[in-house]
């Protein structure tokens, strides 16, 4: 039976099923099989969910035309729901849409979201990373539901200074991270709008975020580019720093760290004059770039190790989404089994946020007994063991490398 969720705040609980509305669980109806998005009380069932088959394409492209004026009707009062209580001043974070909007309003809109629902399950295929697909927004979405602890007092103290500009809006930011995972092609995770800017706040300003358990502990991979192709192309991975390596075995020792570092991430992401410089010409031979490309990309779609699909790439660009869109799914992918080893657990330990190639555990340290084994979940891949950088700290800003 298809049915919708009134809500997506995890202490929310609500669905429209059956021309009914229910606000307890122990009340759902269980024969429950399909409903538009997760949220989490619906964690272990067995349900499919619409909006995972579009795999992030605008609902608009994919529903037919006898829907589409039902589901401009209802946004567009939802929206205009939503403006008329910002104004009121009306906190959406701690409140439930459903105890602020009209019954009858709820039921038309849920009705439209199972019409909607079932053409989509019927008529779009089922895609082949659905089940990867489904973890990563189950993780996304706990990460989402767990307010950051923003040290206000330290975002007035900065008010006076060079960072105003993106300071003024993190005064009134709601302290909670949605993540959109179809944000971009190569999968690299963006933030919605109305989140708070994780992904892009400098780094000059991210000690006013601080753990509500004892410490962060962040753990990044050194260099996941350049491991990934490594991987790729079945030669080991250094136990060292990957520019060092490239310093020592692709360019003799004759370049400095910094210069080899610019010089692969020149290279990489296609700067033409890159390309064709001495140092572009030694790292095309050393990481053979057509093995790479003749494996993953048809000259006009890639289709990653993880089964990632791009379409309509060019030569210019093949490389770099290729690679990027792999260690993208691979940062998502140990970030799971983090999760998982942390929930089978019980521990008090979470992931607190993803910031591109990084995990970073709001820690407890009830877990420390735990954490070599959470190092070792992080390093370990399906291209070798990966060199991790550990640290930790008080707050986001001031992270402490340990050993």
């Amino acid at each position: 039976m298809i049915f919708q969720t009134l809500d997506d705040k995890k202490e929310c609980v609500g669905i429209y099923c059956g021309n009914e509305l229910y606000f307890d669980e122990k009340e759902f109806p269980n024969n429950l099989t399909a409903t538009w998005g997760f949220v989490e009380h619906l964690r272990g069932k067995k349900i499919e969910y619409a909006s995972l088959y579009l795999e992030g394409k605008k609902i608009e492209e994919s529903i037919p035309e006898y829907l589409r004026d039902d589901w401009d009707d209802v946004t567009n009062k939802l929206a205009a729901f939503q403006r008329s209580l910002v104004l009121s001043r009306v906190d959406l974070q701690d409140n439930c849409i459903y105890d602020l909007v009209p019954r009858r309003f709820l039921i038309d809109m849920c009705e439209v979201k199972n019409e909607i629902t079932k053409y989509i399950l019927d008529n779009q295929k089922k895609p082949e990373r659905y089940d990867f697909s489904l973890q990563v927004c189950q993780l996304l979405d706990s990460i989402s539901n767990e307010p950051l602890r923003i040290n206000k007092r330290k975002v007035r103290s900065y008010l006076s200074t060079a960072e105003k500009s993106q300071l003024s809006n993190l005064e009134n930011a709601p302290p909670y991270i949605k993540y959109n995972q179809f944000g971009t092609i190569t999968g690299r995770l963006t933030t919605k709008k109305g989140s708070f800017p994780i992904l892009t706040l400098k780094k000059s300003l991210r000690d006013i975020v601080e753990p509500r358990n004892d410490y962060f502990l962040e753990m990044d991979f050194n260099g996941a580019e350049a491991r990934v192709m490594l991987g790729l192309l079945g030669i080991p991975q250094p136990e060292y720093d990957i520019h060092e390596f490239h310093s020592d075995k692709v360019f003799g020792g004759k370049l400095s760290r910094d210069k080899v570092k610019q010089s692969f991430f020149a290279w990489l992401y296609g700067s033409r004059s890159a390309l064709v410089s001495d140092e572009g010409k030694v790292l095309s031979k050393f990481y053979e770039k057509d093995k790479i490309l003749s494996e993953f990309w048809d000259g006009t779609n890639i289709k990653t190790t993880y089964k990632r699909e791009i379409k309509n790439v060019d030569a210019h660009h093949a490389l770099n989404y290729v690679v990027q869109s792999t260690a993208a799914d691979l940062t998502l992918l140990q970030s799971l089994k983090i999760d998982h080893l942390l929930r089978s657990k019980g521990c008090k330990t979470r992931i607190a946020c993803i910031i591109h190639d990084a995990v970073v555990l709001d820690f407890h340290k009830d877990d420390e007994p735990l954490m070599n084994s959470i190092k070792k979940l992080m390093e370990s891949t399906k291209f070798g063991s990966f060199k991790i950088n550990v640290s930790k700290g008080k707050n986001l800003g001031n992270l402490k490398d340990i050993k």
